[in-house]
């Protein structure tokens, strides 16, 4: 088992990665319950964007990365991210209506930080409050959950902060934290740097002398 190999700070990262993002989720569905905001059925448009405009670190696909080597698909994906330049599309994004519940994502539990905050997080402005970003397409589609959400903001809801998560990110690992990239490149970046681990370790190069 790739498990069984010293990998232990590998696996610890990406179970404390996981965590956040988890935490991310448990607050966006608070959030949705109380306010009744959802990203408009099939919408998808924040995933045909162009892969530039999708800035996430490396570590945020450290836990995709090893569970897609354990279960041999990372060289496949490789392959494919060969094929595309960065700035394309995310190559984990799926046009077909057949997984539509996902978003369009086929890794969609395990998508960064951007994409699953993207319409439901807010920045802190110069007067120390939170104030929503909300996607456009949301705004047209579901007035009246925004209003909503900015009613029960000044109520005291919480939503979350995307600098917030970042930092814990970045605190996980300061150096694959600290720079974003395209998000194809991240995801590329994230896999061969798995991959190198995992050699280096079948050749016994992480064991104590």
């Amino acid at each position: 088992m790739i498990s069984g190999l010293p990998f232990d700070d590998l696996y610890r990262k990406a179970s404390e990665i996981q965590e956040i993002l988890d935490s991310v989720e448990e607050t966006i569905r608070n959030v949705q319950l109380e306010t009744g905001l959802r990203c408009p059925p099939s919408c998808r448009e924040c995933c045909k964007t162009s892969g530039d405009v999708i800035q996430v670190t490396v570590t945020e696909f450290l836990p995709l990365s090893l569970r897609l080597w354990n279960e041999g698909k990372a060289n496949q994906l490789l392959e494919r991210l060969d094929s595309v330049y960065d700035s394309d599309q995310c190559i984990l994004f799926e046009s077909s209506s057949a997984i539509s519940e996902e978003g369009g994502c086929t890794e969609y539990s395990s998508r960064p930080l951007l994409c699953r905050l993207f319409g439901f997080s807010g920045i802190i402005n110069r007067l120390g409050q939170v104030t929503p970003v909300v996607c456009k397409h949301m705004k047209k589609h579901c007035p009246l959950s925004v209003k909503n959400l900015f009613g029960k903001l000044s109520c005291g809801l919480e939503i979350p902060v995307f600098a917030d998560y970042s930092s814990q990110i970045r605190g996980i690992d300061p150096y694959m934290g600290a720079n974003t990239f395209s998000v194809n490149l991240a995801l590329r970046r994230a896999l061969e740097y798995v991959g190198l681990r995992f050699d280096f370790t079948g050749r016994g190069y992480d064991r104590t002398a």
